[in-house]
């Protein structure tokens, strides 16, 4: 499956500029779809800015596909490493 990278954006009119302020970008690891990964992406946007909808901190969504390096030890990460030897 792929990954994306899921950017919550706010577009802010200032001095006859306009800025792109990212508000937060939410790493998806593995989705059948882009539109899977975005629907995750808000659900945990959400759910991270304590908030019912993510449009309520963000105007639009950036999508983006990113390769992933593969973890060496076979996806197991350290810390569950470090609890199998406690």
């Amino acid at each position: 499956m792929t990954s994306y990278r899921v950017s919550f954006i706010n577009d802010i009119p200032r001095n006859e500029k306009l800025f792109h302020c990212c508000q937060r970008s939410i790493i998806v690891r593995a989705a059948r779809s882009p539109e899977r990964a975005v629907e995750a992406a808000k659900k945990r946007f959400a759910r991270l800015e304590g908030i019912c909808n993510w449009s309520i901190h963000a105007g639009r969504i950036e999508l983006e596909v990113i390769d992933l390096p593969a973890k060496p030890d076979g996806g197991r990460s350290q810390a569950a490493d470090a609890r199998r030897r406690v």
